[in-house]
């Protein structure tokens, strides 16, 4: 008798008829395939903040660049971290830093909008590049209908990265004002470049804008030649 014990308690602990030898029945009433994990039996809306990005920080953490990148995983960068602008920030306790106080969360939350405008920008500057005619020679005029709008995309990708340049001049404008200095080191550097005006993106875009048009009129001129 003393050896049926140990089984009594244990079905008293895991009832039999509650899963079969394939499947079973989970709590909610639906068959579940016991060899999958139980993660799996969890139900969504418990795991839906893990697992579906919801604010600012979760769409920047899904940035990501890889060491071969081509123009469609740029775009998706670009894609996340405009939605990661429209995002709430996580609530302070969960912040991607410490912070100790509403004038340093202040200043992380500038400091972070500063950070995505920046990226966005340069992953225009990027794709740009790839259009970009870095150097015109006379036999470019064979080509030239196709190297002009290859360097008229380039040219609107340089100027759609100006609007977030001049955002990010604007929030780190505002974070400096803030005299503390938060946990977002590299970031923290960005912003005081800025400021400084020992970084100015507007000078370098502006510039490979003048080029493109520098370019454009040198192969229009080549072509002219020819004819």
């Amino acid at each position: 008798m003393k050896k049926l014990y140990p089984l009594i308690i244990l079905t008293l602990i895991f009832p039999l008829n509650l899963i079969s030898a394939e499947e079973g029945v989970n709590l909610y009433g639906k068959k579940v395939d016991k060899r999958l994990p139980f993660s799996d039996y969890i139900p969504k809306i418990r795991l839906h903040y893990k697992t579906v990005p919801h604010h600012l920080e979760d769409y920047y953490e899904l940035y990501g660049m890889k060491q071969y990148y081509n123009e469609t995983s740029l775009r998706q960068n670009i894609e996340k971290l405009k939605t990661a602008l429209t995002s709430k920030f996580r609530h302070p306790s969960e912040s991607l830093v410490e912070v100790q106080s509403d004038q340093e969360y202040l200043k992380y939350r500038n400091l972070m909008l500063m950070h995505i405008n920046l990226l966005i920008m340069r992953n225009y500057m990027t794709i740009g590049a790839k259009y970009d005619k870095h150097k015109i020679v006379f036999f470019n005029r064979d080509f030239a209908k196709e190297i002009n709008e290859s360097m008229d995309t380039a040219k609107g990708l340089y100027e759609e990265a100006i609007p977030y340049w001049k955002e990010a001049q604007q929030y780190a404008k505002n974070a400096s004002k803030i005299k503390i200095t938060t946990g977002l080191g590299f970031i923290e550097s960005e912003r005081f470049s800025i400021v400084n005006n020992e970084l100015d993106f507007g000078k370098i875009i502006k510039g490979h804008i003048k080029k493109i048009d520098e370019k454009k009129k040198k192969l229009e001129k080549f072509v002219a030649t020819a004819k």
